[in-house]
């Protein structure tokens, strides 16, 4: 399980404060062996109990919650993505050849940008290889100069006049090319036709494009579609689904998203292919908030039909060793102790528990991690005991 920087410090803290203690006692215990009998009845914990002050809890954000049998809905946890909600995909192209640079070092996949907002530069200075622009210019002064001679060919009768307008033809067919490139010289910016973020960059700066060379993929962030696949086993609960939470592939694990507080809305159920494809796709449309990148993976929790009295916790109260899940129940102001626990479905925010748990029980919802690292630095070892 991944923990943030500032929980591990606290962690780092509370054991070593734990181990402290400990050693206090230990050397208080070893100074007044006569009072070992007394001090002893005063401090009588079970050997399963977790010594945890209030002030303690406090300090290292533990939360403690009292469970109740609560409404939980089927789940189907299933492989999804996050796409691009249809229309709302624009393609930035280069308005002429030349060499492109970002015109932000921020420029990178996933940056939102607004409508207007300048993405690229490009550099249409002639070049060796031929700048279309520079071309076009080079072949409009040679019309140019051609015309010009053939009208003076054509004033003294030495060439008719049809191939005068033909030379005339020419000229402007290649002026009007020239004009429509723009000078060969000119730099040029190119910026964002709409709001959104930067899906596909498709060159790198130094690049040299061509004049409608597409640049990049931006798309629209207000609204997005998360497509769920559905292994075929399932098709006879796809009726009763109705919304889904769901994970980023790139997110903490602890970072759930529920598409009721998106705004999300089911939109098809769809049918598999035929052609030996066995996942049926499900689609839902939500409100990007801009933290999520279209394109990338998610682990989806769909919803189905919602079930009565059943006791669940917080996914982040379960800590798990070797195969084994645990969760840790408030025993007293100062203890708790570690229980362990039978998993059924997740939704990816609650965890149904099957077995190990009772209504009434005060469960840490909220720094687990932090109290077991408490029970570590408590525990005494092996054949050694007071």
């Amino acid at each position: 399980m991944h923990i943030p920087y500032t929980l591990l410090s606290i962690a780092a803290s509370a054991a070593m404060l734990f181990s402290a203690c400990h050693s206090a006692h230990e050397g208080h215990d070893h100074d007044h062996e006569g009072d070992e009998h007394t001090e002893a009845s005063d401090h009588k914990h079970a050997p399963d109990e977790i010594e945890f002050t209030t002030e303690q809890a406090r300090a290292a954000g533990v939360q403690v919650t009292t469970i109740q049998p609560s409404d939980f809905s089927e789940v189907i946890e299933v492989s999804g993505q996050v796409l691009p909600a249809s229309g709302t995909e624009t393609t930035v192209s280069a308005t002429m050849a030349g060499i492109v640079r970002f015109a932000s070092n921020a420029l990178t996949e996933g940056l939102s940008v607004n409508a207007g907002q300048s993405l690229f530069v490009v550099n249409g200075k002639p070049m060796a290889d031929g700048n279309p622009a520079a071309v076009a210019q080079s072949e409009a002064k040679a019309a140019k100069l051609a015309l010009e001679r053939a009208e003076k060919l054509a004033s003294e009768r030495i060439i008719s006049q049809r191939e005068l307008e033909d030379a005339r033809q020419r000229y402007e067919a290649a002026s009007a090319t020239a004009k429509s490139l723009g000078s060969a010289s000119q730099i040029r910016g190119i910026s964002a036709p709409i709001s959104g973020y930067i899906k596909t960059l498709l060159v790198r700066p130094g690049d040299y494009v061509s004049a409608g060379q597409a640049l990049a993929i931006v798309t629209q962030s207000k609204r997005v579609q998360l497509r769920a696949d559905v292994p075929e086993r399932y098709f006879g609960m796809l009726p009763r689904i109705s919304s889904a939470n769901f994970r980023m592939a790139y997110d903490d694990v602890s970072q759930v998203y529920s598409l009721s507080q998106l705004g999300g809305r089911l939109i098809s159920k769809g049918k598999a292919s035929g052609n030996g494809d066995a996942f049926v796709p499900v689609i839902f449309e939500f409100n990007n908030q801009g933290s999520i990148v279209s394109g990338s993976f998610a682990q989806v929790y769909l919803q189905g039909n919602v079930r009565h009295g059943v006791l669940a916790v917080s996914s982040e109260a379960i800590t798990e060793s070797q195969g084994i899940y645990f969760v840790y129940v408030q025993h007293s102001a100062d203890t708790y102790r570690k229980v362990e626990v039978t998993l059924g479905a997740s939704d990816g925010m609650r965890t149904e528990i099957l077995s190990g748990l009772h209504p009434g029980d005060k469960v840490v919802t909220r720094g687990a991690t932090l109290v077991r690292l408490a029970a570590n630095a408590t525990a005494v070892p092996e054949g050694h005991s007071h």
